[in-house]
């Protein structure tokens, strides 16, 4: 297990040691789905199963004993890993939701997400980033044949092929350009009025972080990039993105819009922007801390 502490975002930092030798143990993983410690998340639709007391929301946690009573037998469980007392986790996709409709609901990641423990939402945020994959990838890419789930989740095989296919990431960029004592922020038409965010994009084959940030912000806002600073990364489970956010100095002030992406741009003091983290802009918002935008522009406030 490998905690960041220097790393700020949501979805980082599980507490669980992912334990992958154990995702091809077929007997470990036979005694580890009926151990009383086990513990077990339900999914349906890739939302997760949580509680609510007082207000507070959390993962509705299962044990091992109840998978008899909530899964089908084509149900997907999928190995998380082990926590510090070596208690195993799981995640399970069920088919119906009904089944624990008197203990609980299940809820929206994206919602959630503010409400949740780091751990917590580090946890949830995999295995809903792996029930989306397999989600989308039921077929062999290779030959087309249905595929079969293996390696406790985190494989799909096609028995006609033989080929093996693996969950996939998206690295996408996030950055917000800079110059001197200013920042620029965009927004889509989308977006709730008055929100402005980091540019954003994915990074293309054979292209480098680096140069996908350059790239992506002269294409969005015509702006040219002379340095780039990775600031942190964050994993996204809407579906499956890996957040790769950086600074880029920029060398021009003229903003060109790519209206296909954004609806506008402008540029932000750094006081400005110190009132958007805070939450006190007069007429503007950026994302909330839950997003690895919001820790971006915060990290840029503090010099």
């Amino acid at each position: 297990m490998l905690l960041l502490p220097h790393n700020p975002n949501a979805f980082t930092r599980s507490p669980l040691d992912r334990a992958g030798h154990r995702r091809r143990d077929a007997e470990w993983l036979a005694d580890a789905r009926k151990a009383d410690a086990t513990r077990v998340i339900p999914f349906f639709e890739r939302r997760p199963f949580v509680t609510e007391e007082d207000g507070r929301a959390a993962p509705g946690w299962l044990g091992a004993h109840a998978l008899a009573r909530i899964t089908a037998p084509d149900d997907l469980l999928l190995f998380l890993g082990l926590d510090a007392e070596g208690a195993a986790h799981f995640a399970v996709e069920i088919s119906e939701a009904s089944l624990l409709a008197d203990i609980g609901r299940f809820d929206d990641l994206r919602a959630l997400g503010p409400r949740l423990s780091h751990g917590d939402l580090a946890i949830l945020g995999c295995a809903k980033s792996i029930f989306e994959w397999h989600a989308r990838h039921r077929f062999c890419a290779n030959c087309g044949q249905r595929s079969c789930i293996a390696e406790a989740g985190w494989k799909r095989e096609c028995p006609a092929c033989k080929a093996e296919h693996f969950p996939r990431v998206d690295p996408v960029v996030i950055m917000v350009p800079t110059l001197g004592e200013r920042c620029l922020l965009g927004r889509q038409k989308v977006w709730p009025r008055g929100m402005h965010s980091a540019l954003a994009g994915y990074v293309e084959p054979g292209e480098t972080v680096e140069e996908a940030v350059a790239r992506e912000t002269l294409e969005e806002a015509g702006l040219r990039v002379r340095e780039v600073r990775v600031h942190s990364t964050q994993p996204w489970p809407f579906p499956h993105s890996l957040m790769i956010g950086a600074l880029a100095d920029v060398e021009n002030d003229d903003i060109t819009i790519d209206g296909n992406e954004l609806e506008s741009a402008r540029w932000f003091t750094r006081d400005e922007a110190c009132q958007l983290v805070a939450g006190n802009h007069p007429d503007c918002f950026a994302p909330p801390a839950f997003a690895i935008a919001h820790q971006i522009l915060k990290s840029w406030t503090q010099g």
